[in-house]
């Protein structure tokens, strides 16, 4: 996974080996300097299974994904590209 951050926002690129909802918690754990365990579970926001699925079966401009997590809203636009905004 490739991080690049900015004052506000976070935007990274899953690779094969990552889902999208391990992303998302790998990315917000080192945002924090935390622990990924310490973090809420995930499934409290979004089912991640769900989440991974509609993001893996979606081209890049078929998919729009919106929610809040942790302090962050995430946002999922195609299957590569996520972003983490503070809220």
């Amino acid at each position: 996974m490739s991080l690049e951050w900015n004052e506000t926002e976070t935007v990274f690129w899953t690779n094969q080996y990552e889902s999208p909802s391990e992303a998302i918690v790998t990315a917000i754990a080192a945002k924090e300097s935390v622990t990924e365990t310490s973090l809420p579970p995930l499934y409290n926001q979004i089912d991640p299974d769900a989440l991974d699925t509609l993001v893996a079966g979606q081209s890049t401009d078929d998919i729009q994904i919106s929610f809040t997590y942790s302090g962050y809203t995430i946002r999922i636009r195609d299957s590569e590209t996520i972003e983490i905004t503070p809220t």
